[in-house]
């Protein structure tokens, strides 16, 4: 077992660094300073029972940020740290880090983000420097004890009401169950091989109508673009009606795409051998509707793929599934598959103050090898419960649980369609604003 600097080293760390501007704050106070404590349990069990495992972890975030001193340059820092709680089973990186020795980090911390931000009256905001991103296309995943972060920079622009204009390049990053940055990688390369990660895109919001644009491109490895409208009709008693449809691409870009680069996801070695510069043209079209009305929504989506859309951007990345049928424990992105989904969402308040519960089913067919066809075939589903309680006695304490189970039947190869699986997953979240 390896250790790692402690939470409080590490809160000390940040305390320190921040007093200078911290003294000066009052109850009003521009400043922003944050505790998140994460307690996070994951229970989860295989077809092929000696992948079965379970994984406890203490997560602790300490955010700062100033206001815009001059109304043009400020800062932000965030000390991250995870402890392990408790584990069993087969040792991977589910909640907590492992390390090369193949034994779990008791514990680790890092410097998660160190920003510079700048800014232009309304128009410009720029942020350089290790931080969260949260885009169409490219996220923060906040699915474990700590998110992952980014180094580089990024900048949003607003030219005219309801029109924003965003874009990022990125070249290193820090997994969410990892201490340290690292270049960006595929499966098949060294460290490094991806030397940026860029995003630009558009979003714009006017009454009922919403239309947003995101490309993203992994240098010499993928590209993915993503176009997404929708329009929300407000019906009589409250009621809302609201109505998406959005289409998704994801290519090959380069050198760094060859056999295996994305192992998890394509079955390209069935065509081309080991090394070998392979191809990809994914798309993915789908449709959304979603009712409101009072406590209770309903929702159902079905979406189509010609080719497997991609939802990795590099090597340890679990991407962003914009897609409402995408599942959590495996894409459903697959090649020539069709996927529909149904939800049902309540908030209990005139019952059980602050608990909100939601239930969705997936249910993917016609899934095929990405290369060759007649080489596999599958269909697979997902069912989630997903309860969420704020609990009304401590002021910034929430409870989750998630549950998924997700089913397949596979015959020959299809990388995208996984075994058998059911995960249990508990979260505690309390946050603290102290200003």
């Amino acid at each position: 077992m390896k250790t790692k600097p402690t939470a409080k080293a590490l809160a000390a760390l940040v305390a320190s660094a921040l007093m200078p501007a911290l003294a000066q704050a009052g109850e009003e106070s521009p400043h922003k300073l944050e505790l998140k404590v994460r307690g996070v349990h994951f229970d989860r069990s295989f077809e092929t029972s000696s992948r079965d495992r379970t994984q406890s972890a203490l997560g602790l975030q300490l955010n700062y940020e100033s206001p815009y001193f001059a109304d043009a340059i400020g800062f932000g820092v965030s000390g991250f740290s995870v402890t392990r709680l408790a584990s069993s089973g087969l040792v991977t990186t589910d909640v907590l880090s492992v390390g090369g020795d193949g034994e779990f980090h008791d514990t680790f911390g890092q410097i998660a983000q160190a920003f510079v931000k700048l800014k232009h009256r309304d128009l410009l905001e720029l942020k350089l420097g290790r931080q969260l991103h949260d885009s169409m296309l490219l996220t923060s995943s906040n699915s474990r004890a700590v998110p992952n972060t980014y180094s580089g920079g990024s900048a949003v622009v607003t030219p005219m009401k309801g029109l924003t204009l965003h874009g990022a390049i990125y070249d290193r990053w820090s997994r969410r169950a990892q201490s340290d940055f690292e270049r960006f990688a595929t499966d098949r390369s060294a460290q490094g091989a991806i030397d940026h990660v860029a995003v630009l895109g558009a979003e714009y919001k006017s009454g009922p109508v919403a239309v947003e644009f995101e490309y993203l491109n992994s240098k010499d490895f993928l590209t993915k673009m993503g176009l997404v409208g929708s329009y929300t009709f407000s019906l009589a008693e409250k009621q809302k009606l609201k109505l998406t449809g959005g289409v998704h691409t994801s290519r090959d870009a380069g050198s760094l795409f060859i056999s295996g680069s994305e192992s998890a996801e394509l079955d390209d070695e069935d065509r081309f051998p080991a090394g070998a510069r392979s191809d990809n043209d994914g798309r993915g079209v789908y449709v959304d509707v979603d009712w409101s009305f009072g406590n209770l929504a309903l929702g159902a989506a079905l979406a189509k793929f010609d080719g497997a859309w991609i939802e990795d951007n590099f090597a340890g990345d679990h991407g962003m599934n914009p897609f409402p049928t995408g599942g959590v424990l495996a894409d459903m992105t697959n090649n020539d598959e069709t996927v529909w989904m149904v939800r049902a969402s309540y908030n209990w308040k005139d019952y059980i103050n602050g608990l909100r519960t939601t239930v969705k089913y997936k249910n993917g067919t016609g899934a095929r090898n990405s290369h060759v066809g007649t080489l596999g075939r599958a269909d697979e589903n997902e069912f989630e419960v997903d309860a969420r309680y704020q609990i009304p006695l401590v002021k910034g304490l929430n409870l989750r649980y998630r549950y998924l189970r997700y089913t397949s039947d596979k015959v020959g190869r299809v990388d995208g369609v996984l075994e058998d699986n059911t995960d249990h997953r508990i979260y505690l979240d309390y946050s603290y604003r102290f200003f």
